[in-house]
């Protein structure tokens, strides 16, 4: 009986000792520090996140054969929005962007039976900027392709 009482006495003993080193301190602090920064996203960054938007909702109504309305002039700001990093900015960027504007252009006035083609043809005006410049959002830009 001693021994039970013994080793009972033993694992309590443990389970206190456990249980302090796990009680930590949380420190709060209400000020921020110096070397904090906020990330803020470029315009062109929050731009390529709109255009995606809308062409997920232009896939759709391709998809569902509907109506997919007029281009919309957002898209234009494509060659005014600041980037993230402007030495990327020179007359190749230009050039990609036309080629983007003209292929999303045409996607409003083609046939409704050319739509799909044109549509990723959209989307290959986009990556081949991508692969060029910020190969990051490749990946999502190609999950938007009518198959």
């Amino acid at each position: 009986m001693n021994k039970i009482i013994y080793i009972c006495s033993y694992l309590l003993f443990l389970i206190a000792c456990d249980t302090k080193k796990a009680a930590k301190e949380i420190e709060i602090t209400t000020k921020v520090p110096a070397s904090f920064q906020m990330y803020k996203t470029s315009e062109m960054a929050s731009l390529m996140r709109t255009l995606y938007s809308s062409n997920k909702k232009i896939k759709k109504q391709i998809t569902n054969n509907d109506e997919i309305g007029d281009f919309n002039e957002i898209f234009l700001k494509i060659h005014t929005a600041t980037l993230t990093d402007s030495t990327v900015f020179d007359d190749s960027y230009t050039t990609y962007a036309n080629h983007f504007i003209k292929t999303q252009k045409e996607l409003f006035v083609v046939p409704k039976e050319e739509r799909k083609e044109q549509f990723n043809a959209v989307l290959d005006a986009c990556i081949s900027c991508h692969k060029d410049r910020c190969t990051g959002p490749i990946p999502k830009i190609e999950r938007l392709r009518i198959r």
